[in-house]
């Protein structure tokens, strides 16, 4: 039995906020994003022909994690010091010293974080599964060209130039032939000579 085509193409792994889970997926003409609490999912799409421009912004996010993991490693990291000062072996603050040691480098090389929003005619929908700067811009280039072609038979047509109007012509010089010719003055008949009869008609 032949396998059904995949509509959907993941682009980011869950990323946790304050109490959802959320996740970018690519469909065929639009974006899905899905939004999980663990009892209840939402969804939103936004079809890349609604799409009037996406917006990257700065987030805290690796200065917030970076602090709680530096904290972690930094108080784990006494606790183990202390610990050998007294000839103990710190087996717990060691390794709690090297999870929040890796965690805090890594929160590092993944980027800065950030917020990015999707403005449509309706509506700015935020995309909470876009939280690293760099995996964002990796995203929004390869939606780029998916969104211009979705798009591209929705730009309407320029309207037309102004025709110039005709050059005036010189001093001296006669008319175009489709301009009209000014009419000559009229002349008037000479007046009749005094005592002279009114010619018969």
């Amino acid at each position: 039995m032949a396998r059904a085509p995949k509509l959907y193409t993941r682009l980011t792994r869950n990323s946790s906020g304050v109490g959802t889970v959320a996740s970018l997926w690519l469909g065929p003409d639009h974006l899905l994003l899905i939004r999980s609490t663990g009892y209840t999912e939402n969804y939103a799409r936004v079809q890349f022909r609604d799409i009037k421009g996406i917006f990257l912004t700065a987030g805290e996010r690796r200065r917030v994690w970076g602090l709680i993991w530096g904290v972690l490693g930094g108080i784990s990291g006494l606790i183990m010091v202390t610990a050998l000062v007294g000839h103990e072996t710190p087996i717990a603050s060691a390794i709690f010293f090297g999870v929040g040691l890796v965690a805090f480098v890594w929160n590092h090389l993944l980027g800065p974080g950030c917020g990015v929003f999707v403005v449509t005619q309706v509506q700015t929908l935020a995309l909470p599964a876009l939280v690293r700067r760099n995996k964002a811009q990796r995203i929004l280039a390869q939606l780029q060209p998916l969104i211009e072609a979705a798009q591209a038979g929705l730009v309407p047509a320029p309207p037309p130039a102004p025709a110039a109007p005709p050059p005036a012509a010189a001093p001296g010089e006669s008319p175009a032939p489709n301009e009209p010719s000014a009419s000559p003055a009229p002349i008037e008949a000479p007046a009749p000579a005094e005592g002279a009869s009114p010619p018969v008609g």
